[in-house]
């Protein structure tokens, strides 16, 4: 069962509010606020991904960590990436990129 919440709205965006449930888009404000609530953790999602992309494609992640943030399993993270053409990388190349890859988990340890 879902805990109630209770956020102070200013007035002019509960007018606002209520001309939607008014014109029966929605039932109540309770619903539109959920909706809304939704609507914007769905958008910060999308953003989570790009950033994860992003981060990956700068090589400062790996890929398990780049969907970590973008909140999608490793394969679906793989796939996502294979349709953006992003290579995958399987490793450090060199023993410089090793050694840096420690460093960086060292400091995270």
């Amino acid at each position: 069962m879902s805990e109630p919440v209770y956020v102070k709205i200013p007035d002019r965006i509960k007018e606002e509010a209520d001309l939607y449930v008014k014109s029966g888009y929605f039932d109540n404000r309770s619903e539109l606020i959920r909706e809304a609530l939704r609507e914007f953790l769905e958008k910060l999602g999308r953003n989570n991904l790009e950033i994860s992309v992003g981060m990956y494609l700068r090589g400062e992640v790996s890929l398990g960590r780049a969907a970590e943030i973008a909140g999608v399993g490793y394969e679906k993270m793989k796939e996502i990436l294979a349709e953006r053409k992003i290579p995958i990388r399987r490793g450090p190349e060199t023993v410089g990129e090793a050694e840096e890859e420690y460093k960086r988990f060292k400091e995270i340890l």
